[in-house]
């Protein structure tokens, strides 16, 4: 889509006007090509719209130039406007840039939010795990305190910290996962129903994209709980006498 313009022309414009058209879009500096669509590519492309069943050749609808332009070329679409008025004065060049420099902008904000909520959501977990292993730490600690006197280390006791916390770690992230999977199964229906703009989910659940996804959540989830529980551990059987 950057690199392409849609040039709608009235439907009672005249051959010769839109020939006279074609050829000074042609000329345009920056302007690879310019193709006048048939009547059935017009018709494919509003049947999602009105459907199959709609005699589209009896309706007064605009014809359409496809316009493909070099996307590194500097184009001045106020003068290429002007220039196309005079010789169809309703003639509407639409410029799909300034359409996608939103939808990127949009595209950024969402990115920037969901990366804070992963941020929250990692340190939500580092925070509970730190909490739980300190708090399990000092319920054992007469216990620990024997396992050092008959010669454990500390590698060892933090490994039994490690694997209880990565077996929590894995069923929070199941569960996480599940939900995730449901709402993707509930969201894109939902768009494709409601019709939205943007699709607010892209892939279906039944796309393998998505359930490798789901799947690296759940083993992530327990890697941060497993980590942040060793080194918890560790470091407070450091400091113990």
């Amino acid at each position: 889509l950057a690199s392409a313009l849609t040039l709608q022309v009235p439907a009672n414009a005249t051959q010769a006007r839109i020939d006279t058209v074609l050829g000074a879009l042609k000329q345009t500096k920056g302007v690879v090509s310019a193709r006048l669509l048939g009547t059935d590519e017009t018709a494919k492309l509003l049947q999602p719209w009105l459907g199959s069943d709609v005699p589209v050749a009896t309706l007064p609808l605009p014809h359409l130039i496809d316009v493909r332009i070099d996307p590194h070329a500097t184009i001045d679409y106020a003068t290429l406007r002007q220039q196309l008025a005079s010789i169809i004065p309703e003639a509407q060049l639409d410029n799909n840039r300034s359409w996608l420099g939103s939808m990127r902008e949009f595209a950024l904000r969402v990115e920037g939010v969901i990366t804070a909520g992963v941020v929250v959501v990692t340190a939500l977990i580092v925070m509970i795990v730190i909490f739980t292993a300190r708090i399990g730490l000092a319920i054992h600690r007469s216990v620990i305190e024997l396992l050092h006197l008959l010669g454990a280390q500390d590698a060892y006791i933090a490994r039994q910290f490690q694997v209880h916390a990565l077996s929590l770690g894995l069923r929070g992230g199941i569960v996480g996962a599940g939900a995730a999977a449901v709402t993707v199964m509930i969201l894109g229906p939902a768009g494709r129903l409601l019709q939205l703009p943007v699709p607010v989910a892209a892939y279906s659940i039944v796309d393998w994209r998505v359930w490798l996804l789901l799947i690296a959540t759940c083993l992530i989830a327990g890697g941060v709980a497993m980590v942040t529980a060793r080194i918890t551990i560790l470091r407070q059987l450091a400091r113990m006498p």
